[in-house]
């Protein structure tokens, strides 16, 4: 039985990416932001974004940006790699909003530039890890 999946060159899964990353950046950045004004701390929006945008990230990253069907073990592992990065989130933001007073408007987008290329190698890992990233595929990467 042959396979129907269309594999991504880096190069197109590179765009696609940070369309796709800009897009959860921004939610993320929208959800810390009302968290924010209803007065709640930013650790506990750090908790919220996570929970309402990483299943959505996981479903756009899988069909847009890699062109893998979805899965449970995908699903955890792209879990894991995001809440890998989770403590070095929280602890950047625990410097610049407690410890240097900046405002959750101008620390999360620090933050989320700061984690991006971790959650970028994490996305390509957790994703694509089950068909044989780390094997060879016979094709190259442009």
């Amino acid at each position: 039985m042959t396979s129907q999946r269309r594999e991504r060159r880096l190069v197109e899964r590179g765009w696609r990416y940070t369309l796709v990353g800009g897009f959860c950046a921004l939610a993320n950045y929208i959800i810390m932001l009302v968290n924010d004004a209803v007065g709640g701390h930013y650790l506990l929006g750090t908790v919220i974004a996570f929970i309402a945008v990483t299943p959505l990230a996981y479903v756009l990253h899988s069909w847009f940006t890699f062109a893998e069907p979805l899965s449970i073990t995908a699903f955890l592992r792209f879990v894991a790699g995001l809440a890998s990065a989770y403590p070095v989130a929280t602890g950047l933001m625990i410097i610049l909003c407690s410890g240097l007073g900046l405002s959750v408007a101008l620390a999360w987008p620090i933050v989320t530039a700061a984690i991006f290329a971790w959650n970028f190698a994490a996305a390509h890992v957790s994703i694509l890890y089950g068909y044989g990233l780390f094997q060879a595929r016979g094709r190259s990467e442009n």
